[in-house]
């Protein structure tokens, strides 16, 4: 098979985990994805007009998101991806790892994405889950503790 026309496959692939993580046409949609040896995140943006709503990626996304990373000749090796859904077409952008500032964390680069996508647009992250808790000073331990004497 024609190595553009695999990858055309997995990237649309990419749009149906987008679609069922949306649970609706993912049309308006936007990822951001950074890929490197042994970690993967994405964070999957929705424009719902007045807001954008974030999704939480599956895990069948993740291994997508992998297994294009690694289809990627060794000397083509992207970093980040951009994947945008509009108009019933996805549009894909990669940045490879000459393009990104070393001192830049992947946060800043995914926020600096979304204000150039949406703007001041507030974006919606859901409430932490019932797993969640946040930590306090209390839950470390003194230094005098684990100093040595």
């Amino acid at each position: 098979m024609d190595p553009r026309v695999q990858m055309g496959d997995m990237l649309n692939g990419i749009g149906q985990h987008l679609a069922d993580i949306l649970d609706q046409h993912p049309d308006g949609s936007y990822m951001y994805a950074e890929v490197t040896e042994g970690s993967c995140e994405a964070g999957i943006f929705h424009d719902e007009g007045e807001q954008v709503v974030y999704y939480r990626p599956s895990g069948e996304l993740f291994d997508a998101l992998f297994d294009l990373w690694k289809f990627a000749e060794a000397d083509k090796k992207w970093t980040v991806l951009h994947y945008e859904v509009k108009d019933g077409a996805f549009k894909v952008r990669f940045l490879y790892p000459d393009q990104l500032d070393p001192e830049e964390f992947s946060y800043e680069r995914r926020e600096r994405a979304l204000h150039e996508r949406y703007g001041d647009k507030p974006v919606i992250y859901p409430k932490p889950d019932g797993n969640f808790r946040e930590l306090t000073l209390d839950d470390f331990p003194d230094d005098d503790e684990n100093s040595a004497t």
